[in-house]
């Protein structure tokens, strides 16, 4: 009797460890498995789907989202969230065009990247000296930031960017559209940095625990803010990309880019509770995303629809998050 009480601790834990690998092991692969079978049901719909020109369109159409994305990943694994970034695109349009328009494009591009730093700085600073959640803390940004770029340009297009600029969106480099060759570099650095570097030790430790992060000497206030200043830059990155695809500044481009950079970063594996997540993940999610409003676009699906299923799938990658969190 006395062994089997002891044995019992064992086999539960044993129990307990083989579910909680079993877990992590579909966390790994289910965005993947679903990505493949996205592909598949596509093509089985579409004759254009697997087409050369069509997978140059996704990548095309995914360079801004990915760049977005990228930027989220840090501020969510600090386990906060940026709902500013669709604004700060929106205001970058507006700045760098102004100022390509009146000094050229390397300055143009130059104010832009300055721009989405410095609104990455003041969230970073309200967050982190102010204590506002950072839900309420982006959400007015989002609404500042987009009431700025609507009053400096009057809610109308900035046009006179240079024609060299507007080019680069359809410029291609051994057939890869030159815009997701950037987003590939941002992804290279991303990487870089959250695994060879103290910053993105740092974001991993905040987010696991920021207590316990503290108690370690982890520069906690700085590490966040760094995090929103990224965020910032990726968001004027991809905000140049989608400029340079219409030809004009647009104070209200990039509006659905929230929404979905979450969804990228949250399907890729990212935990809303933060310090979890790879950028490799992110990545998948980002394909995911893109590639599925791509289909969803060639079976003739509607913009508002497609925003619904993205929001769907945003609640059921949440879910799940959730579910891993509460097994931990």
């Amino acid at each position: 009797m006395t062994q089997e009480t002891a044995n019992a601790p064992s086999a539960l834990n044993t129990r307990s460890k083989l579910k909680d690998s079993l877990m992590n092991r579909a966390r790994e692969l289910g965005m993947p498995v679903a990505l493949v079978l996205l592909i598949i049901y596509f093509s089985a719909n579409s004759d254009v789907f697997l087409t050369a020109q069509n997978f140059r369109n996704v990548a095309l159409q995914a360079a801004a989202l990915a760049a977005v994305a990228i930027g989220q990943t840090f501020v969510v694994l600090n386990a906060d969230l940026d709902l500013s970034v669709g604004s700060i695109v929106a205001l970058v349009s507006v700045v760098a065009s102004m100022a390509m328009a009146a000094y050229g494009a390397p300055v143009g591009i130059l104010a832009g990247l300055v721009t989405g730093a410095l609104v990455g700085l003041i969230n970073g600073v309200i967050v982190t000296r102010f204590r506002v959640m950072a839900f309420i803390a982006t959400l007015a940004m989002l609404s500042i930031a987009q009431g700025v770029a609507l009053n400096i340009s009057k809610g109308i297009p900035i046009t006179g960017m240079p024609g060299s600029f507007a080019d680069i969106a359809f410029s291609r480099f051994l057939g890869v559209p030159v815009p997701f060759l950037i987003s590939l570099a941002l992804f290279i650095a991303a990487a870089i940095t959250l695994h060879y570097t103290r910053l993105g030790r740092n974001i991993y430790a905040v987010g696991g625990n920021a207590a316990a992060a503290r108690l370690s000497g982890v520069p906690v206030r700085k590490t966040k803010t760094w995090a929103y200043v990224i965020s910032g830059i990726c968001a004027a990155v991809a905000s140049l990309i989608l400029t340079a695809r219409v030809g004009s500044g647009q104070p209200t481009l990039g509006s659905s880019l929230a929404l979905e950079s979450v969804a990228a970063v949250v399907l890729g594996g990212v935990s809303l509770f933060g310090g979890r997540g790879t950028i490799i993940g992110v990545g998948i999610g980002v394909a995911f995303v893109s590639i599925l409003s791509n289909g969803l676009n060639l079976l003739n699906v509607s913009s508002y629809t497609q925003l619904m299923i993205v929001g769907i799938a945003l609640i059921a990658a949440v879910a799940v998050d959730q579910a891993m969190s509460k097994q931990k």
